[in-house]
């Protein structure tokens, strides 16, 4: 059983003085790590201990012209909806995003070439390096699709679901970096799946899902593997063996690490934890309080 209060006093020990939260506990905050945190407590059936804060951090970043990209964008919106804060103030940055979908750069594959041929990407020297290049396949566009309505653009939703399906492989899965890959396979399926396109009917999608568990190493991998399963409504792998991986990635302080067993604990890896978490309380009990309101 996993500690729920534990894991909400590790994010809120990251909680700093200028609004936002940092998993290494040093200003300024990080955008992404206050996305994370907020998206974690939600998850854990609460909220910051200081709303107002959170609510200032962001305002602070606008102000500071820290708003300027897509992902910041995306975090400072997702951020405020969680808290169920109206957006309309980001109205304005509607400019930058209708920029961006003129621009074509999201519905344009990605490549990868290193520098010089001292190391590759399959070296794990840059195993994190690889990971975020991976991941970046389809993140942004994601991030994008995900802002459509609140923004109420005016797109051909068409075009993006054609590019989506230009990254799908004989295998079923997605990605044209390096074959197909769970982060580009799990943001497809997002995608298509904000989109209303009905991605429980891609049967080869299916089986390859099914078949990466078995190269899953990371809790990012988990996570990515768990949601992809979720999105086109598959059965989850043994319960046990996913909850043991947990096990293996919760620290004392009440955070998770990307590794199993060794590892610095991070906000982001704590929500991938309690996602996974979330998705087996359906069918498990998996935090201490709801065993003992079991019980009682």
């Amino acid at each position: 059983m996993f500690d729920r209060q534990r894991i909400i006093e590790y994010l809120e020990d990251k909680h700093l003085p200028d609004g936002g939260y940092f998993f290494a506990k040093v200003e300024p905050s990080s955008g992404l790590d206050t996305y994370f945190a907020v998206k974690t407590l939600k998850l854990l059936g609460t909220k910051p201990g200081n709303i107002q804060s959170v609510i200032s951090f962001w305002k602070n970043e606008d102000r500071s012209g820290n708003i300027d990209d897509l992902e910041g964008l995306y975090l400072y919106a997702e951020t405020l909806k969680e808290l169920s804060i109206c957006t309309q103030a980001l109205e304005r940055h509607k400019k930058l995003l209708n920029e961006i979908y003129q621009d074509n750069q999201l519905l344009r594959k990605r490549a990868f070439k290193t520098v010089s041929g001292d190391f590759g990407l399959y070296d794990a020297s840059v195993n994190t390096l690889f990971t975020d290049i991976l991941e970046g396949e389809l993140k942004e566009l994601y991030y994008f699709t995900s802002l459509i309505s609140q923004f109420q653009l005016e797109i051909e939703e068409k075009r993006i679901i054609q590019f989506i399906f230009s990254l799908q492989n004989k295998d079923g899965g997605f990605g044209k970096i390096r074959d197909s890959q769970s982060a580009t396979t799990y943001y497809a399926l997002k995608i298509l799946n904000l989109l209303s396109y009905p991605v429980k009917s891609l049967i080869k999608t299916k089986e390859h899902v099914k078949r990466e568990w078995s190269k899953v190493n990371y809790l990012e991998d988990l996570f990515w593997h768990i949601e992809s399963l979720s999105l086109l409504k598959l059965p989850f792998p043994s319960s046990e063996q996913i909850i043991l991986f947990l096990y293996d990635c919760f620290r004392d302080n009440g955070g998770f690490s990307r590794s199993r067993n060794l590892g610095i604990p991070t906000i982001e890896y704590t929500y991938y934890a309690v996602s996974i978490l979330k998705r087996l309380s359906k069918i498990h009990k998996v935090f201490m309080d709801d065993y003992k309101e079991h019980t009682e």
